[in-house]
């Protein structure tokens, strides 16, 4: 009963947010705002990407590092906006990633 009571809350409250946000946003937006809004989604996208990048977990604490992974991210990003290609930028970022790897870094 627990268990859903606590998804039937989880729903409300994302539901409310959602409705609110629809309700107060009606109409045109004003062009600062607009703006503003454009920077949300690369704001979120290096806030998800970021953190497994350049962090890393040792003795129950997160410490920066440059592992194989950044060198990676690099590349892939590079070739993500050179070519376009989804599945190029994932080969690219597949083998810089695993050369690292096998080169012992």
């Amino acid at each position: 009963m627990t268990i859903w009571l606590t998804i039937l809350g989880m729903a409300l409250v994302t539901y409310a947010t959602r409705v609110t946000a629809l309700l107060t946003l009606r109409g045109e937006l004003a062009p600062w705002l607009q703006r503003w809004l454009g920077y949300v989604p690369v704001a979120v996208f290096v806030a998800l990407i970021l953190p497994p990048l350049v962090l890393a977990e040792h003795n129950d604490t997160r410490v920066l590092t440059v592992g194989p992974a950044l060198p990676a991210g690099i590349v892939g990003a590079v070739v993500a906006w050179r070519s376009g290609n989804v599945l190029l930028t994932i080969l690219a970022g597949l083998v810089c990633f695993w050369a690292m790897r096998w080169l012992g870094m």
